[in-house]
């Protein structure tokens, strides 16, 4: 990636950074507690000024950042602070609403950024109006439509695409049916759908086939370690000729964790590449997943006003915290198998540089999930992070006297092994990832042609 590329990622950090450890500050200031440094990035520092008792610093290293407050520690004769405005003497309530102030401001932030997103307007994927596969079996088809079918309007309001129908099919009242005015072959066609027809006939409704063209490829992923770009059409699995992007999906769950050869054609080449698909969900059903997107034949701009988007972020953020924390078991209870897919600083740095290349609506909700994300590690209850020092205030409201300054730097020292070995982990995916991608690129332009399926 060029340097010009990375700016969009490096500023997400820096925000999603600066506004955690501002929750931190401000509230640390509220509660009387001496502030030393408030400090962006580790390290030497680049740029520092002071005022007041506290020194604002911009340091080399843009992994993180801090906020060093009076008495965060024991003494070095063992002695623990002894007064209010030294942070592990302050009463266990202000020590809470400290350590809670950081993960909230990012909450705080992914609600106003989801909110942003919906004022401005939101892009979606869209499809022409045309009926997808409709096979037999199918609602679509058992009540008159069939492949190929136009739909042109909706209880005579025109409709040019697949959620310009779903926009006016919701705006129609429940009680009513619903009359469908069709283009096949170039004649007009009438269909009524009674009131409970409705809601099976849109649910089986499907796009029109599409060839397997990738349209994107998420950063980390199976496809991306195997070098799949943009624009690559997918003709084979296993030498299975795969005719649209339908297809796909199917082909690929069955092969979960076992290597998969991909025919693929690009710039006029055609080549294998071998991918491996991932667990999906953790669970016995093993969906596979290679981690690309399917491309949109039309983009639909959703917007809404402030009122409905002030309702509509607040359902979107605590969908995205469950998904967030789902993850996270995910994870936390498949670890070996996971821990490749772990992403530190410079996986956001990539992830968000592609996301802004995709649009500013796109890098908005990236920011809003990777604040969510930040706020849910830093609340786990782990030492160091947040959620330890939330669980020393409370264990001290329970036992209602602090803990010792040997039981304090012995819970310290167990949350640096844990986070130790952890980052390890994390620190060594980003640049292995990097590695993967451009060697599986490197070995893509190199890849013996290949016939493509079924004959030359």
């Amino acid at each position: 990636m060029r340097p010009n590329d990375l700016l969009p990622g490096v500023a997400l950090l820096g925000l999603v950074i600066f506004v955690h450890e501002l929750g931190h500050f401000l509230v640390a200031k509220w509660r009387g507690v001496k502030v030393l440094k408030f400090s962006l990035g580790f390290g030497p520092a680049l740029l520092k000024v002071v005022r007041g008792d506290t020194e604002y610093r911009l340091s080399w290293i843009p992994l993180g950042g801090y906020v060093q407050m009076a008495g965060d520690s024991p003494g070095e004769d063992g002695s623990m602070p002894g007064t209010p405005e030294e942070y592990l003497s302050h009463p266990w309530p202000g020590r809470i609403a400290i350590a809670l102030a950081g993960p909230l401001a990012n909450l705080i932030t992914a609600y106003l950024v989801l909110v942003i997103v919906g004022v401005t307007g939101e892009s979606l994927p869209d499809f022409p109006s045309t009926v997808g596969p409709a096979p037999d079996s199918s609602a679509v088809y058992r009540l008159g439509a069939r492949e190929g079918d136009r739909i042109v309007a909706l209880n005579g309001t025109p409709v040019a695409s697949l959620r310009e129908l779903m926009v006016a099919e919701d705006r129609q009242p429940a009680a009513r049916a619903d009359v469908l005015t069709l283009e096949r072959g170039g004649r007009p066609v009438t269909l009524t759908l009674p009131p409970a027809a409705r809601a099976p006939f849109f649910v089986s409704l499907r796009p029109p086939r599409t060839p397997a063209v990738v349209g994107g490829v998420m950063t980390g992923m199976p496809a991306y370690r195997a070098g799949l770009k943009t624009g690559d059409l997918i003709l084979a699995v296993n030498g299975r000729p795969i005719a649209d992007w339908d297809q796909l999906p199917p082909a690929l769950s069955g092969e979960v964790d076992r290597p998969v050869r991909l025919t693929i054609q690009r710039d006029g080449r055609r080549f294998d590449v071998t991918v491996t698909p991932m667990n999906a969900t953790g669970g016995t059903g093993k969906t596979g997943m290679i981690g690309i997107e399917r491309p949109p034949q039309r983009i639909y701009v959703e917007r809404h006003g402030l009122g409905p988007s002030i309702v509509l972020a607040a359902y979107a953020t605590v969908e995205q915290v469950g998904s967030v924390y789902a993850g996270m078991w995910l994870v936390a209870s498949r670890f070996l198998y996971y821990r490749s897919y772990m992403g530190g600083p410079m996986f956001i740095v990539q992830a968000a540089s592609e996301q802004a290349r995709h649009g500013l609506d796109y890098f908005l909700r990236f920011l809003a999930m990777i604040n969510i994300a930040i706020m849910a590690f830093n609340l786990l209850p782990i030492p160091i992070l947040d959620g330890g020092h939330i669980l020393l205030a409370l264990i001290q409201a329970v036992r209602h006297r602090a803990l010792s300054a040997r039981a304090y730097v012995r819970f310290q020292k167990a949350g640096l092994v844990v986070l130790g070995t952890l980052f390890i982990f994390i620190l060594a995916n980003d640049p292995l990832r990097v590695w993967q991608r451009q060697h599986a690129m490197d070995q893509t332009s190199r890849e013996k042609v290949v016939a493509p399926p079924g004959g030359p």
